[in-house]
């Protein structure tokens, strides 16, 4: 994937992007996203600490590996679109500033002070399927039209992980069902 980002870079391929406006899609998206992948990262570390079993261990602790590679690509990547343009210098400082970001940003804090079972099924059960099919899909598609290749090869490497956490979302929710009768309401 670096490989692909590199060959961006040493083809100028941050100037052959076909609308300037796609660009500044692309810093909300990166500004955005990026910290939400380091706080998945460090909260399925946290979850998978937590959990007695180990399937549910493993399961967290990988996701976890998937979210801290997810930021370090994108952080990669603001690390060189920032050579050329402005508004991408300092994301850590514009996460807790920028209005877009306040309600991604206290549900992930909200779900990471929570206990593991509520953090799994906030972030892999809600918040994975609105991030996979509701952004990162269309985001792909907008990339690919813009010829922003190396956003496109990196979102369908982050794709494949998404849907495999999205199904850790999902088995949670059922282990939680079959607990007890009165937890199906």
């Amino acid at each position: 994937l670096y490989a692909i980002i590199d060959a961006f870079q040493q083809n100028n391929g941050q100037f052959n992007i076909s609308d300037p406006r796609y660009l500044n899609t692309l810093k909300l998206f990166l500004t955005g996203v990026s910290p939400l992948e380091y706080a998945a990262h460090r909260g399925y570390a946290m979850a998978g600490r937590s959990l007695r079993g180990v399937g549910a261990r493993v399961a967290c602790q990988m996701q976890s590996i998937d979210e801290l590679r997810h930021a370090q690509t994108q952080f990669h990547t603001i690390s060189h679109f920032n050579k050329y343009f402005n508004g991408l210098h300092d994301p850590q400082h514009m996460h807790d500033r920028v209005w877009y970001l306040s309600v991604p940003k206290s549900y992930f804090e909200d779900a990471m002070s929570a206990g593991p079972f509520e953090f799994i099924t906030a972030i892999s059960f809600s918040f994975e399927y609105v991030l996979t099919n509701l952004l990162f899909m269309p985001f792909m598609s907008g990339a690919a039209y813009n010829g922003d290749m190396a956003t496109v090869t990196f979102g369908f490497s982050a794709q494949s992980d998404e849907s495999r956490h999205m199904t850790l979302g999902l088995e949670v929710v059922k282990f939680i069902l079959e607990q007890d009768p009165d937890n199906v309401p």
